[in-house]
């Protein structure tokens, strides 16, 4: 077995970890959910593949699955380009779906994609089919496309979190870009070369940028659930604030206390998510001019010295 081996489980068992967190959550873009799951099939049946008991018909089987896997990837890597770029149309994920399975369909049921396998240092490669090009084609098409997107969708942006959505993918898809097209074109030339060691940490730090663009942006509910985050921080002491007044609500001034509580969280929130930008965050809260948000400071007895020191 090889040391590939490591980095392969150390990828999965952080995708894992990630689709924990996200089945813990409420709404959440069922394109970036299967996203996730796929991204773990695919890492899992790498991880099969080290394993030298993995040969003959099963091997073979594995090795059709890996493919099939690898379209699935490859697919719905290009459906979240398009959901972050905005690019919504119907038609176009249902063509594009049925593409993706009649490739798949024929990698499993034919040998026009992959005839058979071969071993090739620490585990094993596919034979190339008359019309493997077909698969090659579409990693190439697929990946271009992607990037063509997001392009587009920063060029028509609407907003600044609809360009920095785009711009962070563009970032987030670049390994998995350059993995997945330098293995096919090798693949094509013939030269010996399998890309498993790679490509689970390609799409392992695809997931990681994309998350942290979730959680820096407030781009989806994903923020409120990751460690760490202000988000998660804040949603926290709110349950603090409720369960503490549910346990005193008969004592006297319990709403007030309450009402000041969420008061104060918003502002100290409001104020994070600006840096500490008075300007910007009274221009956030929707307040007339900065005077107002220094009151509301003062009387809610919140010290910029110490949110910057959270923040640090």
């Amino acid at each position: 077995m090889s040391i590939y081996f490591v980095p392969a489980l150390a990828s999965l068992l952080f995708k894992l970890f990630v689709l924990a967190y996200v089945l813990r959550g409420g709404k959440v873009s069922i394109v970036f959910l299967s996203l996730i799951v796929v991204f773990a099939a695919h890492n899992a049946i790498e991880i099969f593949g080290y394993f030298q008991f993995v040969n003959g018909v099963v091997g073979d089987v594995f090795l059709r699955l890996y493919y099939v896997a690898t379209v699935f990837t490859i697919l719905y890597i290009l459906l979240h380009g398009l959901s972050v770029s905005v690019v919504e149309s119907r038609s176009l994920t249902t063509t594009l779906v049925t593409a993706s399975t009649v490739l798949s369909s024929l990698i499993l049921f034919t040998d026009l994609i992959v005839s058979g396998q071969y071993s090739i240092g620490y585990t094993v490669s596919a034979v190339k089919g008359p019309y493997y090009w077909l698969f090659a084609s579409y990693i190439l098409v697929f990946l271009s496309c992607n990037f063509a997107a997001l392009f587009y969708g920063y060029g028509k942006a609407k907003s600044r979190l609809d360009s920095v959505r785009c711009v962070h993918s563009l970032f987030a898809l670049t390994p998995v870009m350059l993995v997945f097209m330098v293995a096919t074109i090798l693949k094509i030339a013939d030269v010996g070369i399998n890309a498993t060691g790679m490509v689970p940490i390609a799409t392992a730090i695809f997931l990681a940028i994309v998350l942290r663009t979730e959680a820096k942006h407030k781009l989806s509910d994903l923020r409120r659930l990751m460690p760490l985050s202000m988000e998660r921080a804040t949603s926290n002491q709110f349950m603090d604030l409720l369960d503490g007044y549910i346990n005193n609500s008969n004592q006297t001034n319990a709403y007030k206390t309450l009402q000041a509580g969420i008061e104060r969280e918003i502002v100290c929130y409001s104020l994070k998510k600006c840096n500490n930008n008075v300007s910007h965050a009274t221009k956030m809260m929707g307040l007339t001019n900065r005077s107002t948000l220094y009151s509301m400071m003062n009387r809610l007895d919140i010290d910029m010295s110490e949110l910057k020191k959270e923040q640090a």
